[in-house]
């Protein structure tokens, strides 16, 4: 085995274990441990004949193991240990966790580790999740929001390529799905090379023990993805839903362009300008549409990046009547990061506001353990939160006006998915070209936190 030892108590570690997963122990001083399972391959590792699988295995490994049969004796030892488990898939990573406290770390690591290298895939099983699996489809599409984020894809990227598909897969594929080809896909999906089981809190697992617990992972090699090709479908993609008399007629839109990588040198820089253009309750888009012109509850700013590209996003929900001029005053204040480099004072409030943000957002074992898996995921440096913190605090306003130039030149790639009483997509494209002084922005004034919507969510068991 080879480790990484690290000099601070508290600084994370790496370890390659003899069968090629890594262990990532970040401890910190907490009574509580959060264990996190992440492997590098998500919906974008799919074919158009096994979308979904991967989503489909999630909730398998919850129906039982060789050694815990059934759901109810899984769930049973969580909850005598005073613990939580759950588990997502996204575009490029799956993953499995539980949160206790730090002296159950063997017993949450036993049984995350068991369901996923020892699964039953009980016939029985298969079938009944089978509908579960579908409903969770339909429930999604039957949201506006959940519909926006599930179809952004198909104007995104487009075409037959993986990132264009649902994280949630095809409902074809998970209707026909057997259990001997589930059982195929986790033995060829899960590659001990694209894992990593994350410990993070009060407790740390040595190396010998987490070599123990996944031996039996399964022995896959890592798929080679497809290459992301941008704007490779139609400008925009709508769902027509008319509002019923007891209901106040609204469009939900994001709009999108090309962003960047997630090991892009910028990266810093570009989640600084997020957060100025569209971050919180004193952020320009927020001052501008909404409190300034009363366009709108919520709007937000948000960029994802991936492997060998990236999405930014602008997201609001108005009247049809608004929705031209929220997404002209929108987009000016998107062009004006781009013209003008940012004031001192609002550099400095928004650095400081996200410092405070991230800290707090660290504080718990799980959320610890989330943020070194997400980073371990993306091929980035082993950063800790306080080190995350400075090079925030080192984002000057040239390279904030730089990274934002950078976004503002693919706004001729600009693409949008709306829900709304009427098809307004060829106007807003449009619009998204108008060139207007955006209004004098307003001081931000604390009300209600829930004016800001949360990024795109992942799909969850």
């Amino acid at each position: 085995m080879t480790t990484q030892t690290p000099l601070n108590p508290y600084a994370p570690s790496l370890t390659a274990l003899p069968n090629g997963v890594t262990l990532l122990n970040a401890p910190s001083a907490s009574r509580n441990v959060g264990v996190f399972l992440i492997v590098r391959a998500g919906s974008r590792d799919e074919t158009a004949e096994t979308s979904g699988l991967a989503h489909y295995l999630e909730h398998m490994f919850f129906k039982g193991t060789a050694r815990r049969p059934t759901t109810l004796q899984i769930s049973r030892e969580i909850d005598r240990l005073g613990a939580n488990t759950n588990a997502y898939t996204d575009t490029e990573e799956v993953a499995y966790y539980a949160e206790g406290p730090a002296t159950s770390l063997d017993q949450l690591a036993d049984i995350i580790t068991d369901m996923l290298t020892r699964p039953l895939f009980a016939g029985e099983e298969v079938e009944r999740e089978r509908n579960v699996v579908l409903q969770e489809l339909s429930a999604r599409l039957s949201d506006p929001e959940g519909w926006i984020w599930d179809r952004l894809g198909t104007v995104t990227f487009g075409g037959n390529q993986p990132m264009a598909w649902s994280a949630a897969g095809f409902p074809a594929v998970i209707e026909r799905a057997s259990r001997d080809q589930l059982l195929e896909y986790h033995g060829s999906f899960y590659a001990p090379d694209s894992m990593c089981l994350v410990v993070a809190g009060g407790a740390s697992l040595t190396p010998e023990r987490a070599a123990e617990l996944l031996i039996d992972v399964p022995a896959a090699k890592p798929r080679a993805r497809v290459p992301a090709v941008w704007g490779q479908g139609e400008r925009y993609t709508c769902n027509v839903r008319p509002p019923t008399d007891q209901e106040e007629p609204q469009i939900r839109m994001v709009f999108a362009v090309p962003g960047i990588p997630a090991t892009d040198d910028e990266r810093a820089a570009l989640s600084v300008m997020t957060h100025i253009l569209g971050g919180g309750m004193s952020s320009r888009l927020f001052n501008t549409v909404r409190e300034r012109n009363g366009l709108c509850y919520s709007i937000f700013s948000h960029h994802e990046g991936f492997d060998d590209t990236g999405v930014f996003v602008i997201s609001t929900g108005t009247r049809p009547k608004d929705a031209r001029r929220a997404t002209e005053l929108s987009f000016a204040e998107f062009r004006a990061m781009a013209d003008t480099p940012v004031p001192d004072d609002e550099l400095s409030a928004t650095k400081s506001g996200m410092i405070g943000r991230m800290l707090r957002s660290t504080e718990t074992a799980i959320s610890l353990a989330r943020f070194f898996g997400g980073r371990w995921r993306a091929r980035l440096p082993l950063e800790t939160p306080d080190t995350r913190a400075e090079a925030i605090k080192e984002v000057t306003a040239e390279e904030v006006q730089r990274v934002a130039q950078r976004l503002v030149a693919g706004l001729d790639e600009v693409r949008l998915a709306f829900v709304g009483p009427e098809d307004q997509g060829a106007d807003l494209l449009d619009a998204t070209k108008v060139k207007p002084q955006p209004r004098t922005r307003l001081p931000g004034r604390p009300r209600s936190a829930a004016r800001q919507a949360p990024p795109r969510p992942r799909v969850r068991r």
